[in-house]
């Protein structure tokens, strides 16, 4: 495949998980928000500070409010990480390679596009829950009729891996930022920590799972480590990681030794690793390496398949 091909087939699909992440985000932020009270300066700009982009928002000047948090994460068309920007560059990755996708993959991102610019003319910009489910409601469709309707070749595999690799890193983030915030609260026992940590399962679609799982009170260790070695929970890092071995199996070996070798040492730590292995260096510090070498793993992907040679 053409790395310019499989370039935009990743990138895409990154997009769209982006989007759809910084949705999730938003509207578990927005909750935590009205919980914390209006003067509560560290609930307001979380997701800034999950999404890395405090800087890009001070530097507009508006007050760290959370509506105006939302609305630049929501519409900015300034910054490539907002939720408006993502579902463009989603669109415009699937524009260049429409031959190397459906014709139903093509229809869905593109109405997609589309309804988000009729919201935008008739004046609507909306950052409420409801618009959030609407963004998390257009990736599930485009993954549906993604796994419906494409071969299964090098084209499925590229968007699986540009999914797999941005899902664990939005993961960690989420855990890492939900997690400090909560050791650092005045507040770390009782309600207030129930709601905050039941904000970081339902982040990542995961409330349901830990009840299965554990059937007992939301415990802070107990939330790490289902998001980090559980195999069967389709956000969980362990899961991702599974994914990502798998797909660069599928994809050619030589090019990308050196990111299949840190796949696989990454995935090593998870599938052998225990809760008590990642509370001894500190969970902060073993989520940092994780972020660090997930970028770096991409950086490898992109240079071992998307460089132009």
């Amino acid at each position: 495949m053409l790395s310019r091909v499989a370039s935009h087939l990743y990138w895409l699909s990154r997009y769209l998980e982006r989007a759809e992440n910084m949705a999730r985000i938003l509207d578990v932020g927005a909750s935590l928000a009205l919980l914390s009270g209006e003067g509560d300066a560290l609930a307001a700009i979380e997701p800034l500070v999950i999404t890395d982009t405090l800087d890009a928002f001070d530097a507009t000047g508006l007050p760290r409010t959370p509506e105006h948090v939302a609305r630049f994460l929501a519409w900015s068309p300034s910054h490539p990480s907002t939720i408006v920007s993502c579902l463009e560059a989603s669109r415009e990755n699937a524009r260049a390679v429409r031959g190397s996708i459906t014709s139903e993959m093509w229809e869905n991102i593109n109405d997609t596009w589309l309804q988000l610019v009729a919201r935008r003319r008739a004046g609507a910009e909306p950052t409420d829950a409801a618009f959030f489910d609407w963004v998390k409601e257009r990736s599930h469709l485009f993954r549906g009729i993604t796994f419906a309707t494409i071969r299964r070749d090098q084209s499925y595999q590229f968007i699986r891996l540009g999914t797999f690799i941005e899902r664990a890193d939005n993961t960690a983030r989420i855990l890492s930022v939900k997690q400090a915030r909560r050791s650092t609260s005045p507040d770390g026992d009782g309600l207030t920590d129930y709601y905050r940590l039941s904000a970081v399962l339902r982040s990542v679609s995961s409330l349901e799972a830990y009840r299965d799982t554990y059937r007992d009170a939301i415990d802070a260790r107990r939330v790490a480590e289902l998001l980090i070695f559980d195999p069967t929970l389709p956000r969980s890092l362990r899961f991702c990681f599974d994914e990502v071995v798998r797909i660069l199996a599928e994809l050619p070996q030589a090019p990308a030794r050196s990111a299949r070798r840190l796949a696989a040492h990454m995935l090593a730590l998870l599938e052998h690793g225990e809760l008590e292995d990642v509370y001894g260096v500190g969970l902060d510090a073993f989520l940092e390496r994780f972020l660090r070498n997930n970028i770096r793993l991409g950086e490898g992907v992109h240079a071992a398949y998307m460089e132009t040679k």
